[in-house]
Formats: structure tokens, C-alpha cells, sequence
């Protein structure tokens, strides 16, 4: 921009120079020659007074012209030719007389011709008898109103020339005397003009890469400063309105990560404008160059594709349960509802889906309606096994002692039995209420309690001759949490591996430290577990063995128990089972 300005005003004072210059020269010309008429008019009328009275004295022929021409050349610096009326030159101050004859007749010259009309006649041109350019003034001599011929002075342009180019070299000295002052000048002012329209440029460039805090200076007061005071002003609202909108933005997109429920907003040709992460994942759409793609195109699931092409021909509010079944399994619950403007309700710019992954929601449902069917199947069957023995008992055979006690001792066992299921259901129900309450101020020494637990435990085994071994690594960490709640834990996996452990088997009780956590290994030698129940193994009332599980006295939820207190204790369990060989569980539980 400085080198265009720059450029510009050396073209114009340049053309402001040469035009100036023409100017005065033409000015100059004029005015010389303004001077150089009136001086020959003057001179003329002088010497036509002289000439007429002479006439008074003499007849035209008689006076010698060529004399007299060269008489008064001298006295008013000028050529003089006198021309009669026929046009014939009779004197003239630069010709000789005897060469007159030769002279061509002036009666076609314009000036001549002009004063021949009894006015004055002006002439500039070129003389082909002198080779010398001259400026003509014609003048009428008269007598009692007849005009007898043509007083003619004539002044060699030869001086207006040798001004002219003084003047033209006096021009160009001052063009080239001006021009290196007014470049010195030029650059220094446009210097001071252009830079802070150049600040103000980098500014704009800085702002654009989004630096906010840069602002111009400019000591002047003219409109360059008005310009930078505004600017300045500008920069600073900017700075407001995008801090605003990175505030707004970040909340935005913080509740939108924060959000559980997906949500997509497209527009009207279905092209997704808003994504947040959940949806994402929800929906398996690629991160990258997800804004301002199809949704169709966006979403890689066919059959979800399909589904949202049938919700968004609607446009309009809508309320979909759809289930997926590829990759895995998901129950979605999808809302949509057209986006509006707040200036303009009539106007519809898009469609906003929101989606509800209800597939926990739905198992939960679930989970609790097989739970209320078990549990009341649980409590049904020896309750109706009870009031069975009991009616009989009514009906007379109360009067059999044999049978009488019989009865009784069955009706006992089912007590017991609904008294197991009962205690088991209560302390499943605590341990979900307290698990979010979950206290690890209590320290826990594994060992104490796994001892404690073998000598209860082992005379358990040998009633139905199992050997009960521990090896428990020496000095291990303690643990933090309920101390009820793990020995719970450890009594339902021995329990259940002396139960599911044939005669003349073995029961291994393991404990060992390993970096920051405890490891505790029950294993045993029982009936196994088929692989494809190890899934579903510690699900409320699931029994690999129903008829079996009722045999030994299981209630199904004893290892839904382990499973909710290993969790509460941010630890893992595995299975590790070969169906005739035998099972191994294994609990982590970090220190």
C-alpha cells in the first residue's frame, strides 16, 4: 500500500510540475506576444503619422520607402516593409531596393489582406525570404480615407524562443530540485500514514489467529487516529463478544460431553449442524468430519439407518423405542422434535433427535420381574409343601406319631429353607441399599478372618469327607470395607464349594499379595460348571442344577451376594470351571 501511494503522488505531483510549467509557458508566450503587438501597433500608427505627412508634401511615388524602412527599423528595433496597394513591396528595412523587384507579391498574405479591408491584420509564421519566424502586424495607410497600402512590422520570434527555453530548463531544474525534496517529504509522510494502517493490518491478522489483546498506537490527531481509536474500540468489543461465545461455547459443549442422553441436531437437508459424544458412541459415528455430513452417511449401522430415515420423514415431535441387535444388543429410545427460531416460530431450520439408551432401564425392568416371579416361586414352593403337611396333620395324622413326626421334621427343613432364602434376601437387600455408603474406614486383616472361617468350616468338610487345605501367603496387607460383608463373602464361596464338592474331595483356600491388591483362590473338586452357564452364574435364583441346587439347600442367591460385595469393594471376580473336574473362583481386591 505505501509503494501505491507513494507511486500515486509522485505521478501527480509530477503532472502538478509539467502542468504548472506548461502553463506558465504558455502564459509567458502569450503575454510576450500581447507585448511585442502593442509595441508594433504602437510603432506602426507612429510611422503611418510620419509617412501621411510626407504625403502632404509629396505623391507616394516620389517617397523613397526602402529609406525610410531602414530609418525606422533602427529607431523602433523591427523589420518594416511598405506595400502598395497592388500588393508590391516598395521598401523593406532587410532587403536591398535593387532586390525588391524580385520579391513576390504580399497581396495574398492574410495579415495584407486584412489590413487592405482598413482593419488591423496579425500574422505568425515562418519567412521564406529571411528563413526567420516573425510575428506580422498590418497596418492601414490611409489618406482622406483612402487606403494607399500596407505599413507592415514584423519581430523575429527568436527571443520568445530563447525564453522559452530558459523557462523549460528553469522547469526542469525545479522538477528535479522539487521532486528529491518532495520524494524526502513524500516518503517521510506517507511513512507516517501507512503505518498504522500497516499496524492496523498485522492487528487484524493477529486478531484473526486469535490473538485478542493487541491494540494500535498513533500519536497523531487527524483521522489516521480517529481510524486506530476505532479499530481499538472494535478489537476490544471483539475480545468481549468471542470471550463471550468461548464462555457460552465451553458450557455448551460441557453439559453436552455431560449429557448421558445422545443428541443430534440436523437441518433441513438432514445434515448433522450439533453431535455431542454420547450420541457418538450411541450411534458408532466416526468423530472425524462428522459436522456438516449426512446423517445417513454418518451412521454405519444399516439398521439404524433405516429407522432414522422413517423418523425424519415425519419432521415433526415424535417418540420411538427401537432395538438394535448388531453390534450388541441396545434398546433406544429416540425423540425428535423440529428446531424453530426464536425471531421467527414459523420458520422450521432443522430437526433435533434426542436419544435414550433405556437397554440397562429395560434389563433392570426385567431383572425385577424375574426377581418377584422367583422370589414368589422361591416362597411357594415350601410353603405350599408346609401347608400340605399341615392339612394332613389336621385331617387325623397327627394321631400317628410315626408319620407325625415325619411331617414335622420335613415342615422344619422348609422352615429353615424359607428362614435361608428369607436372611439371604435381606442381606442381598442391604448390601445394593449401603453399597453407594459403602464405608473403608474399618481395617481388615484377611488372614484373621480366613482363619476364622476354616474353623468353622472344617467340620463341614469332614462330614462328607472332603479335605479342607489353606495356604495363606505370610504378612499380607489389610484391607478397608465391612468386615461383616467379606467374611459373608468368603463363607458363601466355601460353603458352596464344600456343597458341590462329591465325597472324598478337596477344598483349596489360597491368599496372596501381588503389587496393591489381594488375591483369594476357593477351589475344589466338585461337579463343575457347564461353560455355557458361567455367564449368567451370578444372576439372582440362576441354578446350574435346580433339582440338585434345592437338594444342598441353595437359595440361587449366594453368589449374586459375592458378586455385589466383591463390586462394593471395587474389586473383580473370575470363574475359572471344568464341568466332572471341578471350579476355581478367584477374588482381586486392591489394597
Amino acid at each position: 500500500m505505501k509503494k501505491k501511494i507513494f507511486t500515486i503522488y509522485i505521478i501527480l505531483l509530477l503532472l502538478g510540475i509539467i502542468l504548472t510549467g506548461l502553463l506558465s509557458l504558455s502564459f509567458v508566450r502569450i503575454s510576450y506576444i500581447d507585448n511585442i503587438e502593442k509595441m508594433l501597433m504602437t510603432n506602426g500608427n507612429l510611422i503611418n503619422t510620419l509617412i501621411k505627412d510626407k504625403l502632404d508634401k509629396k505623391n507616394i511615388d516620389e517617397i523613397d520607402f526602402s529609406n525610410l524602412a531602414r530609418e525606422y527599423s533602427k529607431e523602433v528595433n523591427a523589420r518594416i516593409t511598405f506595400i502598395d496597394k497592388r500588393g508590391k513591396v516598395i521598401g523593406d528595412s532587410e532587403i536591398p531596393r535593387s532586390k525588391l523587384p524580385l520579391i513576390e507579391n504580399h497581396l495574398s498574405r492574410p495579415e495584407v489582406q486584412k489590413a487592405m479591408t482598413g482593419e488591423l491584420g496579425r500574422g505568425k509564421r515562418y519567412s521564406t525570404t529571411i528563413e526567420i519566424d516573425y510575428f506580422y502586424v498590418a497596418i492601414p495607410l490611409k489618406k482622406d480615407n483612402e487606403i494607399l497600402g500596407v505599413t507592415r512590422l514584423a519581430y523575429p520570434l527568436t527571443e520568445i524562443n530563447k525564453i522559452n527555453a530558459g523557462l523549460i530548463k528553469n522547469i526542469f531544474v525545479s522538477i528535479v530540485i522539487g521532486l528529491g525534496a518532495a520524494v524526502l517529504l513524500g516518503y517521510r509522510y506517507v511513512n507516517h500514514v501507512t503505518e498504522p494502517i500497516k499496524e492496523m493490518t498485522v492487528l487484524a491478522q493477529k486478531i484473526a489467529n486469535g490473538n485478542l489483546n493487541s491494540r494500535v498506537y498513533v500519536e497523531s490527531s487527524d483521522e489516521v487516529k480517529i481510524l486506530a481509536d476505532t479499530f481499538n474500540i472494535m478489537a476490544e468489543k471483539l475480545k468481549i463478544n468471542i470471550s463471550e461465545l468461548q464462555d457460552k461455547n465451553t458450557k455448551l459443549k460441557s453439559i453436552l460431553t455431560s449429557m448421558k442422553e445422545g443428541l443430534i441436531a440436523v437441518d433441513n437437508n438432514k445434515k448433522i449442524m450439533l453431535i455431542n459424544p454420547a450420541a457418538e458412541f450411541l450411534f458408532d459415528i466416526d468423530t472425524i468430519n462428522t459436522k456438516g455430513a449426512h446423517i445417513l452417511e454418518a451412521v454405519k449401522n444399516d439398521e439404524l439407518k433405516k429407522i432414522l430415515d422413517e423418523i425424519l420423514k415425519e419432521n415433526g415431535a415424535s417418540k420411538t423405542e427401537i432395538t438394535i441387535e448388531e453390534p450388541t444388543i441396545k434398546i433406544l429410545k429416540i425423540y425428535t422434535d423440529s428446531i424453530r427460531l426464536n425471531e421467527d416460530p414459523n420458520r422450521v431450520i432443522g430437526t433435533l433427535i434426542l436419544i435414550q439408551d433405556v437397554t440397562e432401564v429395560r434389563k433392570l425392568e426385567k431383572m425385577r420381574t424375574d426377581f418377584v416371579a422367583n422370589v414368589s416361586h422361591e416362597l411357594k414352593t415350601p410353603l405350599t409343601s408346609i401347608m400340605g403337611f399341615i392339612e394332613t396333620l389336621k385331617n387325623g395324622a397327627i394321631n400317628n406319631e410315626k408319620v407325625r413326626d415325619r411331617f414335622l421334621n420335613i415342615i422344619e427343613i422348609e422352615t429353615e429353607r424359607l428362614t435361608r432364602l428369607i436372611d439371604d434376601l435381606l442381606t442381598l437387600s442391604d448390601i445394593e441399599s449401603n453399597k453407594l455408603n459403602f464405608s473403608k474406614n474399618e481395617e481388615i486383616s484377611v488372614s484373621s478372618v480366613l482363619s476364622e472361617i476354616e474353623s468353622m468350616m472344617v467340620e463341614m468338610a469332614k462330614q462328607k469327607n472332603i479335605k479342607y487345605t489353606s495356604e495363606l501367603e505370610k504378612e499380607l496387607s489389610p484391607i478397608y470395607g465391612s468386615r461383616d460383608w467379606f467374611k459373608q463373602l468368603m463363607l458363601n464361596l466355601i460353603d458352596n464349594a464344600i456343597k458341590y464338592t462329591p465325597e472324598g474331595g478337596r477344598v483349596k483356600v489360597t491368599a496372596y499379595q501381588r503389587e496393591k491388591n489381594i488375591f483369594i483362590s476357593v477351589k475344589d473338586t466338585g461337579i463343575g460348571i457347564p461353560k455355557k452357564d458361567i455367564p449368567r452364574l451370578f444372576e439372582r435364583f440362576y441354578r446350574v442344577d435346580k433339582a440338585r441346587s434345592r437338594k444342598v439347600g441353595g437359595t440361587g442367591l449366594g453368589l449374586a451376594i459375592v458378586k455385589h460385595i466383591v463390586i462394593a469393594f471395587e474389586g473383580e471376580i473370575k470363574v475359572k470351571s471344568e464341568e466332572g473336574k471341578g471350579t476355581e473362583f478367584l477374588v482381586r481386591i486392591p489394597i
